[in-house]
């Protein structure tokens, strides 16, 4: 892998690399971007939040991450996807 991604949605939850996470703990969230790494805290992590996220949902991330090493961190937002009829 040459980065992670961490996708949150508009009520806060969290995927990585496509994975939905099982709920929005800091521990379960730093357990899977160290088993997904695999140690590598030189890869960047790419932060993609709805719109509508909670602020304090990136923020955790943010810090899950600072407290594991990783270092080169961006951060993207994406407007509420329009539902299909």
């Amino acid at each position: 892998k040459t980065q992670l991604e961490i996708v949150i949605s508009e009520q806060g939850r969290y995927s990585l690399n496509g994975q939905s996470l099982v709920n929005t703990e800091i521990e379960t969230l730093k357990s899977a971007l160290s088993k997904t790494a695999q140690g590598k805290t030189d890869l960047p992590i790419m932060i993609t939040a709805d719109a509508k996220a909670p602020h304090q949902a990136v923020v955790s991330v943010m810090d899950a991450a600072g407290q594991l090493g990783f270092v080169k961190l961006s951060i993207t937002t994406r407007q509420p996807e329009a539902v299909q009829k």
